[in-house]
């Protein structure tokens, strides 16, 4: 009778000279998602206030499908009031609108990489994020001009809302102004830096300090953009009419 209690040995597969291969290591980011914000001098200042940025679609555990992405904007106090798109961008000067909060999904752009040529490249600097040739051949990539986008602004759909003080629900008042266009794409491919931290955060997708180290040196570069740099108005959806109470 076999002893139950027997501990087998492991059973091994193929030849006795066959090693199997070690898994291939990424190296963190040099700069942590903290130190990022004070080297760019985005911490503390009133005038420039870095805006919140929430990256999906990097971490495999999020089973959802690409949504359609949020602008979320903060007014000024006293300063013009806009109930669609287009009022937005007409009335809406330099400290006017602060972009507060923003959305977006990066697997909706895996098509406005595949159209400008720049997924393949994207793979191979995602195997080497510190390769700078290929962050080189990435960007120059990207800014070529594309085909299917070529006729639309923007990269992305969005959703775009003012938020701000008011007599509302929890004392927060709300207005959606509609669908517009979102440019993302030249932010993430713009620079040396985003280009290497997009491929940081794709080569190391369960780890969410690197995640927030794109969106930290996201939100940096949003700083420094316009409203009308980022944001257009969409050619097809209407935009959201708000009766003025």
């Amino acid at each position: 009778m076999r002893n139950p209690l027997a501990v087998l040995a492991p059973r091994r597969f193929g030849s006795a000279d066959q090693s199997v291969p070690a898994p291939r290591r990424v190296p963190a980011p040099d700069t942590l998602p903290g130190v990022e914000f004070l080297e760019h001098g985005c911490a503390g200042e009133g005038d420039a206030q870095a805006p919140e940025v929430s990256v999906r679609g990097i971490d495999p555990r999020n089973d959802r499908g690409p949504g359609v992405a949020s602008v979320h904007l903060a007014a000024r106090a006293g300063g013009p009031c806009a109930n669609t798109v287009q009022e937005l961008l007409a009335l809406g000067r330099p400290g006017d609108f602060r972009l507060q909060r923003l959305t977006f999904d990066v697997r909706a752009l895996d098509t406005v990489l595949a159209d400008r040529g720049g997924r393949a490249v994207l793979d191979q600097l995602v195997a080497a994020p510190t390769d700078r040739v290929t962050n080189a051949v990435f960007r120059a990539a990207m800014t070529g001009p594309g085909t299917s986008e070529e006729a639309l602004p923007g990269d992305l759909d969005c959703d775009v809302r003012v938020v701000g003080e008011g007599d509302s629900v929890a004392g927060r008042c709300r207005v959606d102004l509609g669908r517009a266009r979102l440019t993302i794409t030249p932010l993430l491919t713009g620079s040396e830096r985003l280009a290497r931290r997009l491929a940081e955060a794709r080569a190391r997708p369960r780890d969410r300090a690197v995640r927030r180290c794109l969106e930290h040196a996201l939100a940096v570069e949003l700083t420094s953009v316009g409203l009308g740099e980022l944001i257009a108005q969409h050619p097809d959806a209407p935009a959201c009419d708000v009766p003025v109470r």
